[in-house]
């Protein structure tokens, strides 16, 4: 019976993005309202971008062009910005163990919590790095093991 069992030492390595290259990391050239505007956009997007400028006691159309953001319309910067941040993380997983619960952690990973010959109590028990195991699938199945 599989109870609460743990599957300790899954090591999730090279936590690398895809791109490394593309991410850029924004610096304020001044210290203007419209500068402080684009630095929240660029980290947080464009709806946070219009609270900052609207705290700052400026207008941000949604439709029309009012701030530009290194020469661009500050929702493309805002976008852009965004796109760059979302890159796809590429993750190893190594068991550390060779125990059941290990394997059938590794298991769900490649083929899906529904492939485990197991009921629904022993899934429900069954943990992968301190997480139940649907929401380690969840984190971990583009993963390369």
């Amino acid at each position: 019976m599989l109870k609460s069992l743990s599957f300790i030492g899954l090591v999730s390595l090279a936590s690398t993005t895809t791109a490394v290259a593309s991410q850029v990391e924004f610096t304020q050239a001044d210290a203007s309202p419209a500068t402080k505007v684009c630095a929240v956009a660029a980290e947080q997007g464009f709806s946070a971008a219009r609270k900052e400028a609207a705290s700052l006691g400026l207008f941000i159309s949604r439709f029309s062009p009012s701030i530009h953001c290194n020469g661009e319309d500050i929702r493309e910067f805002a976008k852009a910005a965004k796109r760059s941040q979302k890159q796809e993380k590429k993750v190893e997983l190594i068991a550390e163990k060779t125990d059941t619960a290990t394997e059938l952690c590794l298991d769900a990973v490649r083929h899906g919590v529904n492939h485990l010959r197991l009921n629904n109590q022993q899934v429900r028990n069954l943990r992968c790095n301190d997480m139940p195991v649907k929401q380690f699938v969840k984190e971990f199945r583009n993963a390369a093991i």
